[in-house]
């Protein structure tokens, strides 16, 4: 029962996006609302995301140097860097990020309209929530993600960079010959393709328990709740399998 539970759950997920993206189909959403919800998305969110990606990049140099530095490859720190951080924890982090700031964001805002009623008036009034509410969002979601994504990889290469250099003592030109040796342009399209995945699950999700929330207070609480838990979840494991197409 549980199993046709999560799979009903997937279903009505499932249709709740592809309704979005048929309305989108036949309607574009006006400018004025998707760029608002750009700058709820990307700017507020840029700098927390950037000085998470500073702290990892940098815990992923100082590991990488030491777990090295055993068999004398400690040199080879800056394509273990440029590797990891933009294929892996890059988008990661910015997923991870839309979900608990812009996602918990949005979540609460449309359940809140919920239980006030709200989306039942616009319906009444003739206006399709799916275009009001959601698709200005869906499309902000897939614009963002990708800038997002590159100010990421920038911000963790730059401080993984500092602490081999500065703290570590390695050469400053041998770490950025092979961070630019062994990454390439597939690389960082690979890390933007995981962004704008992780971009539009954060997206759907939210939005599906905001406009499916329960009553009163805890129906908002709980819908917050379910959305984080269920995107961080999917989230890692989609990674895995992201992780094996691309690298396969």
């Amino acid at each position: 029962m549980a199993g046709a539970g999560v799979l009903g759950e997937i279903g009505r997920v499932g249709k709740f996006w592809w309704t979005t993206v048929h309305w989108m189909a036949t309607h574009w959403p006006e400018p004025r609302p998707v760029l608002e919800q750009m700058f709820r998305i990307g700017v507020m969110s840029l700098p927390v995301i950037l000085a998470i990606c500073a702290f990892v990049g940098s815990n992923i140099v100082l590991v990488g140097f030491y777990t090295f530095q055993q068999f004398g490859g400690q040199d080879m720190v800056g394509a273990y860097s440029g590797l990891m951080s933009i294929r892996e924890f890059s988008p990661i982090i910015v997923g991870a990020m839309m979900a608990a700031k812009p996602g918990t964001e949005m979540t609460a805002t449309i359940a809140t309209m919920r239980i006030k009623e709200q989306i039942d008036a616009l319906e009444v009034m003739a206006v399709n929530p799916f275009g009001y509410l959601m698709a200005p969002r869906f499309l902000a979601f897939m614009l963002v993600a990708p800038i997002l994504i590159i100010f990421a990889d920038i911000s963790a290469i730059f401080a993984g960079w500092l602490v081999a250099v500065y703290q570590l003592g390695v050469n400053s030109g041998a770490f950025m010959a092979d961070v630019t040796r062994f990454l390439t342009i597939d690389d960082v399209l690979f890390s933007i393709v995981k962004g704008m995945i992780y971009a539009l699950l954060t997206c759907v999700v939210s939005c599906y328990f905001g406009y499916t929330s329960g009553p009163g207070p805890q129906g908002v609480s709980k819908a917050i709740n379910r959305a984080v838990v269920t995107i961080a979840t999917l989230i890692v494991v989609l990674n895995y399998f992201l992780s094996e197409m691309m690298w396969g």
